[in-house]
Formats: structure tokens, C-alpha cells, sequence
């Protein structure tokens, strides 16, 4: 079974193009992921993962998705072999096959980053109610 699932953030623009003849879009661009594990000075090590989409989930990551989106990739990994032709060596790329891809949060979380403003929900109690007049209802009826 070759499943992969990555959660990370797109490290450039996706780039788009069209394969001639068919005309289907393809989308390229790469993930970044932290490992899930930290070194003794306290910094994670980060994965830079090559990807492609095609189709029309190609367009929609070209259009709607742009460096620093936190998006979740699902997919299967990809070793491409090619031959170097200045030194007829063959070389190996692995890359994830996007099937499906999925962006994680808002216009508004993005915005509040790019603004480096932490984003955080606050609640402040409606007007007019006393937190302190509140009393507890002694009644056997209740079941919990």
C-alpha cells in the first residue's frame, strides 16, 4: 500500500502548467514539515517534500493557494528515474502524486499571521450579567 497524508506549509507559489496534447493542468510546488522531534539546542529539523497535483485539483491549488498555506496533501510517493545527459548518470527524484489536497485554514487566520498579530478568539461575557448573582439549583430530579 503506497498512502501518504502530509499536513504542512507551501513553501513557494505553486507553479502551473499543461501538458501538450492532453492539455491536462499540473501543479508543482513543495511542503515544508517539522519532525516530530526536537534537538538538544531546542529546534526542529524541517522536510522540504516536492509534490505534483493534476487535473482540475491542479487549477485550484494554482489559483487559490500561495506560500505559507496550511494545507493537508493525500496522495501516494512517486520515484521518478531520468538520465543525465551530460554525465549519462541516472538519478532518482521522489515526490508526492497529489490525489487530494486540502487547506487548513481561513482568509482570516492567514491575514492575522501575515500581519504577525496572534490569533486568538476572545469571550467577554454579554453586558448586564453578574457572574457573582449565579446560584445552584439543589434538586433531586436531575439525573446527573
Amino acid at each position: 500500500m503506497n498512502n501518504v497524508v502530509i499536513v504542512g506549509r507551501l513553501t513557494r507559489d505553486p507553479e502551473l502548467r499543461y501538458i501538450p496534447g492532453t492539455g491536462t493542468a499540473v501543479a508543482s510546488c513543495s511542503i515544508a514539515v517539522d519532525r516530530d522531534y526536537t534537538k538538544k539546542d531546542g529546534t526542529r529539523e524541517t522536510d522540504f517534500i516536492p509534490f505534483e497535483v493534476m487535473g482540475k485539483p491542479a487549477e485550484y491549488t494554482a489559483n487559490y493557494l500561495g506560500k505559507g498555506r496550511l494545507v493537508a496533501i493525500q496522495g501516494s510517493v512517486r520515484v521518478d528515474r531520468y538520465t543525465d545527459h551530460n554525465t549519462t548518470e541516472t538519478k532518482t527524484f521522489t515526490k508526492i502524486a497529489v490525489k487530494n489536497i486540502e487547506l487548513l485554514e481561513s482568509n482570516k487566520s492567514k491575514e492575522a499571521q501575515g500581519n504577525n498579530k496572534e490569533f486568538e478568539p476572545s469571550f467577554e461575557p454579554p453586558q448586564g450579567l453578574d457572574p457573582q448573582g449565579f446560584t445552584a439549583i439543589d434538586d433531586d430530579d436531575i439525573p446527573f
